[in-house]
């Protein structure tokens, strides 16, 4: 038998990790817990990042418009990104397989192809597909948040840590546009309308109801390459 997934998607403080972390906490069957912050801040290596010197052969930032480079960036992939995002996808799989459930928090785009990825990695394997979406003003509200807080809590605001932020700060409207620009999931949250409990008990509910059909309906709508 294989393990349960479930995977909450959604940009930075949509409260996808948050929401990972309680239903975990509160549920009384053994639940894996991973996600994609602690995949790129732990185990891919920095240099290959957004930030790292080696960025073109990993993931990297460019203009969303290439007239406009201080303006918006966007994602996009080397090798090595293309390639740690599939191992991200397989130790899911390898997870449920063993039949573990675990539970995810992730940003699927469909461009870079993250979604395309991981749809047919965890293919034959149950998926409850979670998206949660605030509106992208009480998103920034939260994120400006995190900073004020940050700063009054004593985190180092030294100059590399002030560039990478900028560099986030540009990120996330496009971010947001990717993130949720795919409309099929299994469920769909407004993280501003129900809060973590809230939000556990909508996708234990679902869980009650039967297996996840949204990446079903992916694969269809993006067929292997």
């Amino acid at each position: 038998m294989a393990g349960q997934i479930i995977i909450v998607n959604g940009t930075s403080g949509s409260g996808k990790t948050t929401t990972c972390e309680e239903f975990v906490k509160r549920s009384d069957d053994f639940w894996l817990l991973y996600g994609i912050d602690f995949f790129l801040g732990s185990a891919f290596p920095k240099k290959f990042g957004h930030h790292g010197e080696r960025s073109n052969e990993g993931f990297y930032a460019y203009p969303v418009d290439e007239n406009d480079p201080e303006g918006n960036l966007r994602w996009g992939f080397g090798e090595w990104g293309k390639q740690g995002f599939a191992a991200f996808h397989e130790w899911v799989a390898a997870a449920s397989r063993q039949n573990c459930n675990i539970i995810i928090d992730h940003i699927l785009t469909t461009d870079p192809p993250i979604l395309q990825d991981c749809i047919w990695r965890l293919q034959g394997l149950p998926v409850l597909f979670v998206t949660l979406k605030p509106p992208f003003e009480v998103l920034m509200e939260r994120v400006a948040s995190r900073e004020i807080g940050a700063r009054f809590s004593g985190v180092s605001t030294s100059e590399q840590v002030l560039k990478s932020r900028a560099r986030l700060d540009h990120l996330r409207p496009w971010f947001y546009e990717a993130v949720y620009k795919n409309t099929c999931s299994d469920l769909d949250i407004d993280t501003v309308q129900h809060e973590p409990d809230a939000v556990c008990d909508l996708i234990e509910k679902r869980l009650a109801e039967g297996p996840g059909t949204a990446f079903e309906e992916l694969r269809r709508q993006f067929p292997k390459v």
